[in-house]
């Protein structure tokens, strides 16, 4: 039987990265904490933002990432309660305040650098079984809405 999304065609790109990109997680979310890691699989960019950067705002780090300012609010707001993140004013600017990493934080990171070696290479297995260039393929297209976003694209085609 033929998948139903598959059918529709490309119209429904998003539908299918979705639902790659939950497959994904999902995997992660559950095979993470079998080797010790408790920070939410779509947190833990955040954290390693947060280690090579240190101390950032939440708009500094919604940059750094590219994502929005109320993903990465969500995000920070569930890595405080797990006490992997802690906030604190600025001492340059009392309006803004800056998120920066617990001491558990840091002990995360070391079980997280640890699980993305298995990540990394069960993520190249996949790559390299949809085809050689499938990874440059979706940079490619990220890059490609960065230039022209997709809503631009959109008005263009509909007139």
């Amino acid at each position: 039987m033929t998948d139903f999304i598959q059918q529709q065609g490309p119209a429904f790109l998003a539908h299918l990265l979705r639902r790659l990109a939950d497959e994904l997680v999902q995997g992660a979310a559950d095979w993470y904490p079998t080797v010790g890691v408790t920070a939410p699989p779509r947190t833990i960019s955040t954290l390693l933002a947060l280690d090579a950067h240190g101390p950032l705002g939440v708009t500094e780090l919604a940059g750094l990432l590219r994502q929005s300012h109320p993903l990465v609010i969500v995000w920070i707001r569930e890595l405080t309660r797990l006490s992997l993140v802690k906030s604190s004013d600025d001492p340059t600017d009392g309006r803004r305040t800056l998120i920066g990493l617990t001491m558990k934080g840091r002990s995360e990171l070391v079980r997280i650098r640890k699980a993305l070696v298995v990540m990394e290479q069960a993520s190249a297995e996949l790559l390299e079984q949809a085809g050689a260039d499938s990874f440059q393929m979706l940079w490619a297209l990220e890059r490609g809405c960065r230039e022209l976003p997709f809503l631009q694209r959109l008005q263009q085609k509909s007139g």
